[in-house]
């Protein structure tokens, strides 16, 4: 069977201990044979799934993990936008390429690539972490994947890089490649109401992803019929910051959810 015509069955999740890894992992587990690559934050083992330990950023270590596999999901990274450029580079940038090379060398015909809202976000936010630019505030326009990208730290510039590294992969090698440009991944429990401003409260809410919105976004990775593709991960809000348009349209992904019926159970921080 040739790589176009291949169902995907065997996925590969790494960093699959972290939040949107045990959210997929959950999702993913009765439809797709599963395997979880982590470095330290443990999976939910109670799902009884084959779990790998690997420091991704070491290219002796992952050699011949992949092996086997029909898809990779890679969601291992340091998410954090003050996180040193020493440890962007290891864990994000050397991880990335580590991971998509060793895909090429195995066979794997499709990434899955969790790219995040931190690409853009330069575009859509003012001085501080959280405040939404005036322009977006008063006009409401959502920024479009093909507005330029304007990341807002080294962790942002490290998925841009993992996102053409996927596009000069699935080029020049036929990898096909799927970028998701996460908004805020939510667990299941509300949370608090943090003490936050109307333009804090409008950038939280307008990047919200459900946990069961999130598995289907996910599932449709696999499934849709691409070479190469980015798209937004977020459910429905009133306010969004990024336009759903186009990746309802090319990857058929249509959420179910939205930041209402997240945050109307929230307790007093």
């Amino acid at each position: 069977m040739d790589n176009e015509t291949k169902k995907i069955v065997k996925v590969g999740i790494t960093g699959a201990g972290g939040r949107v890894g045990k959210i997929i992992t959950d999702g993913l587990a009765e439809k797709y044979q599963l395997t979880l690559f982590i470095r330290e934050k443990q999976p939910d083992t109670a799902l009884n799934l084959k779990i790998v330990k690997v420091n991704l950023s070491k290219a002796e270590e992952i050699k011949g993990k992949f092996a086997g596999l029909d898809a990779v999901i890679h969601l291992a990274a340091n998410p954090g936008t003050r996180t040193p450029w020493e440890t962007v580079l290891a864990d994000n940038i050397v991880a990335t390429y580590n991971v998509l090379e060793e895909a090429r060398q195995s066979g794997v015909k499709r990434v899955v690539f969790a790219s995040t809202n931190h690409v853009q976000n330069a575009a859509a936010m003012g001085a501080t972490e959280f405040s939404v630019s005036p322009a977006f505030t008063q006009r409401g326009i959502p920024l479009k994947l093909t507005d330029p990208p304007a990341p807002d730290s080294y962790y942002g510039v490290s998925k841009l890089f993992g996102e053409d590294l996927g596009r000069y992969y699935s080029r020049f090698f036929g990898l096909e490649f799927i970028s998701v440009r996460i908004g805020w991944a939510a667990p299941k429990i509300p949370p608090p109401v943090l003490k936050r401003t109307k333009e804090e409260e409008m950038h939280v809410r307008g990047l919200y992803l459900s946990p069961g919105d999130c598995v289907e976004l996910f599932i449709r990775t696999l499934e849709v019929k691409t070479n190469f593709l980015i798209v937004y991960g977020l459910s429905n809000t009133r306010y969004p910051i990024f336009d759903m348009t186009e990746t309802k349209k090319l990857l058929g992904y249509y959420p179910k959810d939205n930041e209402e019926e997240y945050f109307k159970d929230s307790k007093p921080a």
